[in-house]
């Protein structure tokens, strides 16, 4: 990490694969194989942060998703705090979770390549983290461990998804988090239904906001990808797909086996370069693709 300006630290929950943010030049905090609790998780970032100062980083960018998705966020905002005598530790709080923390991820990963300062790469970040959105259909019987049901993700897409009308109907349900609040857009006992539907919304927004980036998110089910996939390929609106990503174990444990989902954000947002990049080189010249 020497040779890079500032560190950028993220966990996997942004659903870019491990080897892609390692070529990124991204230190992870991977809290999904042993799951541990928030005082644990506190204190490997705590570790990472204090292990990136005494290589010589002082200066580090840490993205996680929404605190409305995960703690992940407030557990890296307690670390950054205990170090404060060691290194500059800004958190970026995404206003989704998923790959839409990945876009926020790749983006950054992209400003300091480019050459953006630690101020100017930060502050373009967090304001791509305020737009980017998640639409996302949980599979009918979402998997809520113990630990992840106590946090505040846990029980907002729990208490949505988990009555008795879904586990008797096989009703399913089109999800928006955006700006940190989940709201639930459709139900329906079809999943082409509501991709089609998650369609919709993209159109809407890419009326009122012009054309989107988007990514797509699945956990394996080719069925459910297809149908994801089918609205999309046939849609009017403009718009770009950066690739489709695998659910990691953190997030599938939140929204099921099954579910499907699409990050999105208005091109302008996603391809917007901070004002301070010496480079002066047009952001759509980076690699377009999130794989």
């Amino acid at each position: 990490m020497s040779e890079k300006s500032f560190a950028i630290v993220c966990d996997v929950g942004c659903d870019l694969p491990a080897h892609y943010l390692e070529h990124m030049g991204a230190v992870i905090v991977d809290s999904c194989a042993e799951m541990p609790d928030d005082e644990e998780l506190t204190a490997r970032y705590a570790n990472a942060y204090r292990a990136l100062a005494k290589s010589g980083v002082t200066q580090i960018a840490a993205v996680h998703s929404s605190s409305a998705f995960s703690s992940e966020v407030v557990c890296a905002c307690k670390a950054a705090a205990s170090c404060v005598d060691v290194a500059e530790v800004r958190v970026i709080e995404s206003a989704a979770a998923s790959a839409a923390t990945g876009m926020v991820v790749f983006r950054l990963a992209c400003f300091r390549e480019e050459g953006a300062s630690f101020e100017g790469a930060t502050t373009a970040a967090r304001e791509l983290a305020e737009q980017v959105r998640l639409l996302v259909v949980p599979s009918r019987a979402p998997r809520f461990p113990e630990r992840r049901a106590r946090r505040r993700g846990g029980a907002l897409i729990r208490r949505a998804t988990s009555s008795i009308r879904v586990r008797l109907s096989g009703e399913r349900s089109l999800y928006l988090l955006s700006r940190g609040d989940l709201t639930q857009l459709a139900r329906s006992a079809e999943l082409p239904d509501l991709t089609g539907r998650l369609a919709h919304a993209m159109s809407a927004v890419a009326s009122a906001e012009g054309p989107l980036v988007y990514a797509c998110v699945e956990t394996g089910d080719e069925r459910a990808l297809r149908a994801l996939m089918k609205p999309l390929d046939t849609n009017e609106f403009d718009s770009e797909c950066l690739g489709t990503l695998l659910m990691t174990e953190g997030v599938e444990h939140v929204v099921g086996r099954g579910a499907v989902g699409v990050a999105f954000v208005p091109a302008s947002r996603y391809w917007h370069d901070p004002g301070d990049n010496p480079s002066g080189q047009d952001g759509q010249e980076q690699p377009d693709q999130l794989q």
